[in-house]
């Protein structure tokens, strides 16, 4: 069974933003920034999963990936986790695997701030 990467997440602007860095989604997709063109740095990566925090209706738009069974586990300390499933689409990275799934001990997402997907990215990202 393959586990998924400790996820540090930046991207304080987001509905799955835990504090603590934390990401509090059940899954999370990492997908090349263009489309149909493969990465050659992280800039050129981003988290499809980013959902816009603004109030509670985005709350109610992004209900359906919350990792409920991993918030419920808190509080969060000591190195304790909220491990989301990850797909990775960018098979231009060293830590893609076969599946669409990433082989990293950590991925970082960065972003602060970020209005939408296209803002963030995986830093974690490095070239074949």
């Amino acid at each position: 069974m393959h586990k998924s990467p400790k996820v540090l997440c930046e991207v304080n602007s987001c509905t799955h933003w835990l504090p603590g860095n934390l990401c509090g989604a059940a899954n999370i997709d990492i997908l090349y920034e263009e489309e149909g063109k493969m990465a050659q740095r992280d800039a050129q990566t981003e988290c499809k999963t980013f959902y816009k925090r603004n109030g509670i209706t985005s709350y109610l738009g992004s209900m359906d990936n919350v990792n409920w069974g991993g918030i419920a586990s808190g509080p969060f300390k000591d190195g304790q986790q909220i491990t989301p499933g990850v797909v990775c689409i960018v098979e231009s990275c060293k830590y893609w695997d076969r599946g669409n799934l990433c082989d990293a001990e950590i991925i970082q997402i960065t972003g602060k701030n970020a209005n939408e997907c296209q803002d963030t990215n995986c830093a974690s990202f490095k070239r074949k």
